[in-house]
């Protein structure tokens, strides 16, 4: 069925600006999920005139009469947009190459941007991060201090994990502390910030993090070292703790080290992540026996410094703590069952995996689950494919009286993170992986009519594509 204007202005405006981390998350309030996209296209479009998306408007002016070749070129740009999100059904892929192909069909449409910033966060979305890149860097020559594109494009960067786009990514991440740093004094100087001093002190501090990481991935561990040193004087975080006595450790200054790790291990988090905390207890205590040649007084020692720190630093816990953190690949997620098992996604690379996204406040996701397992048993034959169903509540009080309710048998896990990174916006959602790690099929809330079909349409596809590949790479190997 063809889009409406309103319905593109909405998806446009969904994906138009990139946020980084602060995706909306999911939550109770979901109509401030529907209502952003669609005030936001709706800016973005007007009246579907040419409407630029980072510059003001300019001052009325006496309405002139649009010519009849305008108008037929607008309505040539609708029409093919229409005809892009229509035909791409769902596939990430698909839709970019239409995208691109608008483009090169009208090279100087008043939407370019829009469209531009569209693909960048659908090859996010699709993890085909040289996409994003390619067309990242042409948005960012007209808006080289942009800190939503610099954030994208580190994003975008870190993923490709080659020397060449780390330094690209460092030098980034430098103008994104420049910039917030600028933005901090000048806002404390006119006395017009919204933000408090803790917010911009974690703000700052986990841009210096960042650039700790790069320089690490790049093998500068001393540029490491001190961006970490920053980043904790500033606002200390149990992952830099982590960092720094990894550092000190490999100094061979295991006093410090010791320090650090105690830090990090008793740090309150409001999400912990059980699999990454038994890693720093593991670490504390290969470090404390070394020293002591015993365990005898750890447990003191570690009541002793969780005392001194939760006083200090109960104010900051009022929501919740991003986890799988520096983690840009899918699956390098570890994730943790209802049961507190780990579930390592690299367990399924090769395969053909649908993950659904689900929350228990949310009716939809209800049907979306029983509609989705059905989907799982049609396929239980095929050991090429996976399926896995994420429970995204912020509470997870009610989780597992809610699946014992519901009945569900499919593996479940918490999502932890993955539904920031592969940007789900809205519940129930549903994703396809191909054997290749790449998204090919993505749909965010649920038609019941037509559901079961059109997954297993993609389902069946994506298994013969990726069967007709395998078979293709054997012949050439012969």
């Amino acid at each position: 069925m063809t889009l409406t204007r309103l319905q593109l202005a909405t998806i446009l405006g969904s994906f138009a600006i990139y946020e980084g981390w602060g995706v909306i998350k999911a939550s109770n309030a979901s109509w401030r999920r529907i209502g952003l996209p669609v005030s936001l296209g709706v800016c973005l479009f007007g009246t579907f005139g040419p409407l630029p998306l980072r510059a003001a408007q300019s001052p009325a002016q006496p309405e002139e009469k649009a010519p009849a070749t305008q108008v037929s070129t607008d309505a040539d740009e609708q029409s093919a947009l229409d005809e892009a999100f229509r035909s791409a059904e769902n596939n990430p892929q698909i839709l970019i190459k239409k995208l691109e192909a608008f483009l090169a069909r009208f090279p100087n449409s008043s939407r370019r941007e829009v469209v531009l910033r569209t693909i960048c966060n659908y090859a996010l979305r699709a993890n085909a991060p040289d996409v994003a890149v390619q067309y990242g860097q042409m948005l960012l020559e007209k808006a080289p201090d942009d800190p939503q594109l610099l954030n994208l494009l580190i994003e975008a960067l870190g993923r490709q994990n080659d020397p060449a786009s780390r330094t690209r990514a460092i030098d980034y991440s430098s103008r994104l502390i420049a910039i917030a740093e600028s933005q901090r004094d000048r806002a404390a100087a006119m006395g017009t910030s919204k933000n408090t001093p803790q917010q911009w002190a974690e703000h700052i501090a986990t841009l210096y993090a960042q650039r700790a990481g790069l320089y690490r991935d790049s093998g500068d561990l001393d540029k490491a070292f001190a961006d970490d040193e920053k980043s904790y004087a500033i606002y200390p975080t149990a992952r830099v703790a982590e960092q720094l006595g990894d550092a000190e450790l490999k100094k061979g200054d295991s006093a410090r080290a010791l320090e650090y790790y105690l830090t990090a291990f008793v740090f309150p988090e409001r999400s912990p992540d059980p699999v990454h905390r038994q890693e720093i207890r593991r670490k504390l205590g290969s470090v404390y026996l070394a020293q002591h040649h015993s365990e005898q007084g750890f447990g003191d020692l570690v009541l002793s410094r969780y005392d001194a720190l939760v006083p200090l630093l109960a104010e900051r816990f009022s929501g919740s703590q991003p986890q799988n953190p520096g983690r840009h690949d899918p699956f390098e997620f570890v994730l943790e069952r209802v049961d507190g098992t780990p579930l390592p996604l690299a367990d399924f690379r090769g395969k053909v995996m649908a993950i659904d996204f689900w929350a228990t406040w949310c009716g939809p996701c209800r049907l979306q689950g029983k509609l989705f397992e059905q989907v799982a048993q049609s396929f239980r034959a095929d050991p090429n494919a996976a399926f896995l169903s994420l429970n995204a509540d912020q509470d997870r009080g009610g989780v597992p009286a809610f699946l014992r309710q519901e009945g569900w048998t499919l593996p479940t896990a918490y999502a932890q993170g993955l539904d920031r990174l592969l940007l789900v916006s809205q519940l129930p959602a549903v994703i396809i992986f191909d054997r290749q790690g790449r998204i090919v099929y993505r749909e965010e809330g649920v038609d019941p009519g037509s559901f079961t079909q059109e997954l297993s349409k993609h389902l069946r596809e994506t298994l013969q594509e990726s069967e007709g590949r395998r078979q293709k790479a054997v012949g050439s190997r012969q």
